[in-house]
């Protein structure tokens, strides 16, 4: 996300939302160059962890919530950003259709969404049992836990689907990571 800090100063925007912020890396982040931060995520260790960081980096500029994507705690037009890393794919298709909505209603008029969603090209498509067109449960391995995550893969022509309400919307695919889509939409 460091990479959008000059479009985000270009368009005036102070305040960030990162949904799904898991550990806080994004949160910390942006912080330390001057924004106002908002992380929220479901998972209560990630949080804790993530409060602890910001509070050992002496930040006092973020801040974290626990909460869903499908349901945010916050008022309309709350955050000139949203940026959403390897997080809303991990759903079915009607709880990201919730959370586009949400991410909508939370950005400011001329609010920036920018995410990366993971490609029906990626190796993985297809594995784990099938719970509904392009979304599959995948067990995953992470340190030494095992577990099953759902991915929903999508096609450039769904994300434009998806984004049809914002003013514009770019699509391509990531330069390093090149089975996930860049998505970059603005209110």
């Amino acid at each position: 996300m460091t990479q959008a800090v000059p479009d985000f100063r270009r368009h005036g925007i102070k305040n960030v939302l990162d949904l799904g912020c898991g550990a806080g890396r994004h949160c910390v982040s942006l912080a330390q160059k001057g924004f106002e931060v908002v992380g929220i995520d479901i998972s209560k260790s990630a949080l804790r962890l993530a409060s602890k960081w910001a509070k050992d980096e002496s930040l006092t500029n973020v801040a974290f919530v626990r909460g869903a994507m499908t349901n945010m705690p916050f008022l309309e037009d709350s955050f000139g950003a949203v940026v959403s890393v390897s997080v809303i794919h991990h759903a079915v298709k009607r709880d990201i259709l919730k959370s586009i909505a949400e991410i909508r209603r939370v950005l400011r008029d001329d609010g920036i969404f920018l995410a990366n969603l993971i490609s029906v090209n990626d190796p993985r498509y297809g594995q784990g049992e099938k719970v509904e067109n392009n979304t599959f449960r995948v067990l995953e391995a992470f340190e030494k836990n095992r577990f099953a995550e759902l991915h929903h893969y999508f096609t450039e022509r769904e994300i434009s689907r998806l984004l049809f309400q914002f003013a514009s919307a770019k699509t391509e695919m990531m330069k390093d990571r090149p089975h996930y889509w860049k998505v970059t939409a603005k209110k």
